[in-house]
């Protein structure tokens, strides 16, 4: 009888102040003829073809390994730009001052770190097409990241405001600064899973909520379909009903903390249909829809799912459906699919509407030579563009075309300018589509 062997313990990542415990060392000196060990640990980190020896602050080992892994997110996160810019503020100091310049709180960055960052973000559409575009910034912080909108053209006022944002996120957290600063998130209208029919929007949160529209219908005109939605987080709420009121036909009458409120106040209510978060804490989606059809037979409860961008959005469509079809919308058009729709809303009436509306998407694909080459791709950008599409990373698709790292992340920034996407996945959605 064969025992089995038991699994080796996975070895801890970079991401790990684990890994850099095992990699700390003493600096020594001679000192009249006598080799001196200094007291504080120092770790060398290499990282992007760049090695350098940092002297740490703490003498106990498990907090000199804590204070080396951060150094490595930090590195990881601003690149070693954020270490230049810090000397240059603060000038080379004591051991303890060098080790605490490269944590994320204390690096001083400047405007001119943070110009140099800047985003023109296409999306949302602006309300009015003369506006000029404002910039965003991408803040990335303990693993985590996230766009925001600056809401200025002007650079250095955005600069201004980047950094603000960040030393929040730094100082109070992400969910102090989420709820301070509005933040650009995508919203994907959840019409059928399988096959998987979705159309997804930019949203901007708000601290308050856009102009409504009247409650009570105008005469000579249609009477508007009243929406309600079922979303835990203020900003998201305020930035569906801005969405709501923006579209033709549409009226935002009743936003709900959760699933609990909503059941006690939709009986009482006139509302045509509720759009409720796919992923309600600390309830399911599921039993809420059903409840809710319960207690008001017929009305029409459709889910949606937010996610911090559209990377994001693609990797956490649901697998196993047989067609996945993906169609972006400008957020005062979030009701697109069933905006010819004039009967009572039912179900049936709607999916009947979101066939109709992605048959036309297709019917409208240009016939003729594959994007590909209209978009003038090389072949070798072919090659990278179907590696990408099968799920490779760059470090794969670079050993198997046999070339470096830092030549396939050309290939990929040539692509997305020329298939003229934001990033990989939007390309290899796009490839998929072919």
């Amino acid at each position: 009888m064969f025992k089995k062997r038991p699994r080796a313990a996975a070895l801890p990542t970079k991401r790990e102040p684990a890994y850099w415990r095992e990699r700390l060392f003493k600096n020594s000196f001679t000192y009249q003829g006598e080799r001196v060990e200094v007291r504080n640990w120092s770790v060398k980190i290499q990282l992007l073809g760049k090695r350098k020896t940092f002297p740490l602050s703490s003498r106990h080992r498990a907090q000199a390994a804590e204070e080396a892994c951060q150094i490595y997110l930090t590195l990881l996160e601003h690149g070693w730009e954020a270490i230049h810019l810090s000397h240059a503020k603060h000038g080379a100091s004591s051991r303890v001052a060098a080790g605490a310049q490269i944590s994320p709180a204390s690096i001083p960055f400047d405007g001119a770190y943070w110009r140099h960052r800047l985003i023109l973000r296409k999306y949302p559409e602006p309300l009015q097409p003369s506006a000029e575009s404002e910039f965003s910034i991408r803040i990335e912080h303990a693993r985590t990241s996230q766009y925001f909108p600056l809401g200025t053209s002007d650079e250095n006022e955005a600069a201004v405001r980047a950094k603000r944002i960040y030393r929040m996120v730094v100082n109070k957290g992400w969910d102090r600064a989420n709820e301070r600063f509005p933040r650009e998130l995508s919203l994907a209208l959840r019409w059928q899973d399988n096959p998987l029919a979705w159309t997804y929007t930019t949203i901007h949160t708000r601290r308050i909520s856009g102009p409504a529209k009247p409650v009570a219908d105008r005469p000579g005109q249609p009477p508007e379909r009243s929406v309600g939605f079922i979303e835990p987080d203020a900003g998201i709420r305020f930035a569906l009903a801005a969405c709501a009121n923006s579209q033709e036909g549409y009226r935002c009458d009743a936003a709900f903390t959760g699933a609990g409120q909503a059941l006690r106040e939709i009986p009482r209510r006139r509302v045509d249909l509720v759009l409720a978060n796919h992923d309600l804490p600390g309830e399911t989606g599921v039993a809420c829809f059903e409840e809710l059809h319960r207690v008001r037979p017929g009305l029409v409860v459709l889910p949606y799912s937010v996610f911090r961008d559209t990377d994001q959005l693609f990797q956490s469509t649901p697998g196993g459906a047989a067609v996945y079809m993906l169609k972006r919308t400008a957020p005062n058009r979030l009701f697109e699919p069933i905006a010819s729709l004039t009967r009572t809303l039912t179900h049936e009436q709607i999916a009947l509407h979101v066939r109709q509306y992605f048959r036309q998407l297709s019917a409208m694909l240009p016939s003729g030579p594959p994007f590909w080459k209209l978009a003038k791709l090389t072949p070798r950008e072919q090659e990278v563009l179907a590696l990408l599409s099968k799920g490779d990373l760059v470090k794969e698709i670079a050993g198997t075309l046999g070339i470096s790292y830092w030549t396939v992340q050309d290939y990929v920034k040539s692509i997305l300018e020329k298939l003229k996407v934001h990033s990989r996945m939007e390309a290899v959605i796009k490839y998929l589509q072919r």
